[in-house]
């Protein structure tokens, strides 16, 4: 199975939360994720062009790439109460699987750990936290969400340095 590294992060985030993870968490994990590569590295694990909406970052690729995952049978929705969860499918393959890098892995192991979980309180923490990086504040001070501004990831990158006086 050959699959991109957006399929692969996505599958990582619903397997380690074992498919209790709502869309827009695995959006902000998704974003999160391409943030923190960029942050050290300067460079995204994803090819997404993120862009400032209404309810966060977001690029439609990611429903397309939900979509193909489903019908795939890799991924399956059901619901809990008021949210729709994405859980692994029949087909969905074991983390081993997708051959992530150790420091990847532990990349979106520290996202994950500190970001998942269905209480309100925890996802209103993930969207106060998102809306605080340097990308969305600079989107906001700019633009409203209806013009879906291109978020630019590298000023998080350009924050670190500054802060480490490089």
């Amino acid at each position: 199975m050959n699959l991109s590294m957006l399929e692969k992060v996505m599958i990582y985030f619903v397997c380690k939360t074992k498919g209790y993870i709502t869309k827009p968490q695995l959006v902000k994990f998704l974003y999160l994720a391409d943030l923190a590569a960029v942050k050290w590295t300067e460079q995204q694990l994803t090819d997404l062009d993120w862009r400032y909406c209404q309810y966060g970052p977001w690029n439609e690729d990611i429903d397309r790439t939900l979509v193909e995952l489903r019908y795939g049978d890799i991924f399956k929705l059901s619901e809990q109460g008021n949210a729709i969860l994405i859980q692994p499918g029949e087909n969905c393959p074991e983390i081993k699987a997708l051959r992530l890098s150790k420091g990847l892995e532990l990349m979106l192991r520290n996202i994950q750990k500190e970001w998942a979980g269905l209480n309100a309180d925890k996802f209103s923490g993930l969207l106060e936290y998102v809306y605080q990086t340097e990308p969305m504040v600079e989107a906001k001070a700019k633009h409203t969400p209806e013009e879906k501004a291109p978020l630019n990831l590298y000023l998080e990158h350009e924050k670190v340095l500054a802060e480490l006086g490089v």
